[in-house]
C-alpha cells in the first residue's frame, strides 16, 4: 500500500513537473499510476492534500541530497558547494530544457496563497536556506569561509539558482548556469 502511495507521488511529480499543478486533474495522476480513485483517496484527503504531501517529500529528498555534498568532508567548503549546485544543472534542467524543480515549478501558481501547498512550499525553501546557513555558519566558525551574514548568503545563493534555473528554461540558455555558477564561487570565497 505503501508503494503505491510512492508512485502516485513519483507519477505526480513527473506529470507536474511537465504541466504544472493547476493544469493536471487527480485522474491524470491516478490513470498514469495504474490506481484507481478510491486508492487515491485513501492515501490524500484531496488534490491539494496530494500536493502539499508531494513537497514535502521532494523536500525531503532534496534536503538528503544537498546534506550528501555538504557532508562531503574529502574535498572543501567550497567545492561542496560547487558540486552541489553542479548537480542542480544537470537534475533541475533536462537537456531540452524542461524545469525539474518543484520550486521554481509550483512558485508562480502558489506565491499569494494562503494554501497548505503554499506553506509547505516556503517551509521547504527555508530548510534548504537554513541548511546552507548552518554549513556556511560552521566554515566561519573554522575560519573556512569568511561572510558577513550566512543566512543572507544563503537566501541570495538560493534565490538566484531558482531565478538561474527559470531563465535557462526559458531562454534555453545553460550559459545562464554558468553564470549562477561564477556568482556562487564568488559569494562563497
Amino acid at each position: 500500500m505503501k508503494d503505491l502511495k510512492q508512485k502516485l507521488l513519483n507519477v505526480g511529480f513527473d506529470i507536474i513537473s511537465e504541466q504544472g499543478f493547476a493544469g493536471v486533474g487527480v485522474m491524470t495522476i491516478i490513470n498514469a499510476a495504474g490506481a484507481t480513485k478510491g486508492s487515491f483517496y485513501h492515501h490524500f484527503k484531496s488534490k491539494d492534500d496530494f500536493g502539499r504531501i508531494l513537497l514535502d517529500d521532494y523536500f525531503e529528498e532534496h534536503l538528503a541530497s544537498l546534506n550528501q555534498f555538504l557532508t562531503n568532508t574529502a574535498i572543501t567548503r567550497q567545492e561542496r558547494v560547487q558540486a552541489y549546485f553542479e548537480n542542480w544543472c544537470t537534475t533541475k534542467v533536462t537537456e531540452d530544457f524542461q524545469i525539474k524543480c518543484l520550486v521554481v515549478k509550483l512558485s508562480g501558481e502558489l506565491s499569494g496563497t494562503s494554501n497548505e501547498m503554499q506553506k509547505s512550499l516556503n517551509q521547504g525553501a527555508e530548510k534548504i536556506i537554513s541548511c546552507l546557513s548552518d554549513f556556511f555558519e560552521q566554515g566561519i566558525a573554522e575560519e573556512y569561509l569568511s561572510l558577513e551574514n550566512s543566512y543572507e548568503t544563503s537566501r541570495a545563493i538560493y534565490s538566484l539558482w531558482l531565478g538561474s534555473t527559470l531563465l535557462c528554461a526559458l531562454q534555453k540558455d545553460r550559459s545562464i548556469l554558468d553564470n549562477a555558477m561564477k556568482e556562487t564561487k564568488r559569494l562563497t570565497q
